[in-house]
C-alpha cells in the first residue's frame, strides 16, 4: 500500500513555479516576436504602425509580474482544490471567481506601481488608459491559461492515481490468493487434512469422499482471479470451507447462515467471508467445554453482511500469514472506498462488510 500513500494527489510547488515561469516567458516571447520581427504574428500592426522603443526594464517587469500572477493563481487553485466539503463543480466555480478577482486586483496594482518601481518615463492619460486595458487583457489571458492548465493537471493526476490504485488492487488480490493457497498447502494444513481424511476413510467412507470434494472446491476457488464476485458464489465457496472446518472440529463448531435472498446477486470481494470465519476460528477456543458458534447474517436495508461470534480467546495463537482484518479493510478501501465495521464488546465480536451494487 505504500505506492498509494506516496502518490501525490496535486502538483508540487516546484512544478507550479516551473509552469508559472514557462507561461510568462512563452507569452512575452510571442509578443516580442510579433512586434519586432513580423507583420503581426499575434497583433495586426496596421499601415501607420511604429515600433515603440525597447525598454528592457519594462519588459523584465512584465515578465516577472506575469510569472508572479500565474504563481499566485496556481496557489489559489491548489488551496481551493484541497478544501473539504465542496464538490467538483463548486470548487471550479470558486476557482474561476477568485481567479478573476485576484487578476483584476494585481493587474491594476501593478499598472499603478510599475512606473514608480522601475522609473519608467511618464505617459499621458490616454496612453495610460491603453496600458491599463492592454495589461488587463494580457493578465486575463494568463488567468485563462492557468485555470485551463490546472484542470488538465488535476485530471491527469486523478487518472494516474486511479490507474495506480487499480494496479495495486490487482496485485493485492493476486497476493491474497497466493497467500491463502500457500497457507492451505503448508505442512501443518496438509497434515491435519490428511490425518482427518485417514480417520474418515476408516470410520466413514461417504464422509471421506465429501471431505475430498469440499477440499478440492476450496483449493480450486483460491486459484480464480476475479476482483469481485457475487455474494452467492462467495457463499458457495464459504460453505465448502465451513464444511471442512466442521468435519475437523465436529459438534464443537457451529456455523449458522441467515442470508436474505435479495442480496445474493450483490458484489463482494472474494474470500471476504472466509477470512472473517477463519479469523474467528483462529483466535477462539474450540473444545467440548467451549464450543464456538459463528453466525453469518445479512441486513438488506443497509446492504451489509456480518459475521459474529462469542469471544473465547486462546492463550496462544498460530503465527499470522498476513491475511486478516487489516488486509481485508485495505482491499475494500482500494476497491470501493468503503470501510469495514468492527464492533467488540466484552463478550461478542462482530465484523460487518458492505455488499455493493446489484447485478442485473
Amino acid at each position: 500500500m505504500k505506492g498509494i500513500n506516496s502518490q501525490k494527489e496535486y502538483p508540487s510547488i516546484k512544478l507550479i513555479i516551473m509552469l508559472s515561469n514557462a507561461i510568462s516567458f512563452l507569452m512575452h516571447a510571442g509578443i516580442f516576436l510579433s512586434f519586432w520581427f513580423g507583420d503581426g504574428i499575434i497583433f495586426q500592426h496596421g499601415e501607420n504602425f511604429r515600433r515603440p522603443p525597447m525598454l528592457v526594464g519594462g519588459i523584465l517587469s512584465n515578465i516577472c509580474f506575469t510569472a508572479f500572477l500565474a504563481f499566485i493563481l496556481y496557489m489559489n487553485n491548489l488551496y481551493i482544490q484541497t478544501r473539504k466539503g465542496f464538490n467538483k463543480n463548486t470548487k471550479l466555480a470558486f476557482i474561476i471567481v477568485t481567479s478573476i478577482l485576484i487578476t483584476i486586483t494585481l493587474s491594476l496594482s501593478f499598472s499603478f506601481l510599475r512606473p514608480i518601481l522601475f522609473d519608467l518615463p511618464p505617459i499621458d492619460f490616454f496612453r495610460k488608459a491603453r496600458v491599463f486595458r492592454d495589461g488587463l487583457m494580457r493578465d486575463f489571458f494568463i488567468t485563462a491559461v492557468v485555470v485551463f492548465s490546472w484542470q488538465l493537471l488535476i485530471l491527469n493526476y486523478r487518472q494516474r492515481k486511479i490507474a495506480l490504485e487499480n494496479e495495486t488492487l490487482i496485485a493485492e488480490n493476486i497476493r491474497t490468493r497466493f497467500e491463502v493457497l500457500k497457507s492451505q498447502m503448508n505442512p501443518h494444513f496438509l497434515f491435519n487434512s490428511l490425518n482427518t481424511l485417514q480417520s474418515l476413510i476408516v470410520a466413514d467412507t461417504e464422509k471421506a469422499q465429501k471431505y475430498v470434494q469440499e477440499l478440492s472446491k476450496v483449493l480450486r476457488y483460491t486459484l480464480q482471479n476475479n476482483e469481485t464476485i457475487s455474494l452467492k458464489d462467495d457463499l458457495n465457496f464459504t460453505m465448502s470451507f465451513c464444511n471442512l472446518m466442521q468435519i475437523r472440529y465436529g459438534e464443537n463448531l457451529n456455523i449458522n447462515f441467515d442470508i436474505d435472498e435479495r442480496l445474493k446477486d450483490y458484489e463482494i470481494i472474494p474470500l471476504s467471508l472466509q477470512v472473517l470465519i477463519e479469523n474467528a476460528i483462529k483466535y477462539n477456543v474450540i473444545s467440548d467445554k467451549q464450543p464456538l458458534t459463528i453466525n453469518v447474517l445479512t441486513d438488506f436495508e443497509k446492504s451489509m453482511i456480518k459475521v459474529t461470534n462469542k469471544i473465547q480467546p486462546k492463550l496462544s495463537t498460530e503465527p499470522s500469514n498476513g491475511i486478516g482484518l487489516a488486509n481485508l479493510a485495505e482491499r475494500y478501501r482500494l476497491k470501493w472506498n468503503r470501510d469495514i465495521e468492527i464492533k467488540k464488546s466484552e463478550s461478542d465480536f462482530e465484523v460487518s462488510i458492505a455488499l455493493i451494487g446489484h447485478k442485473s
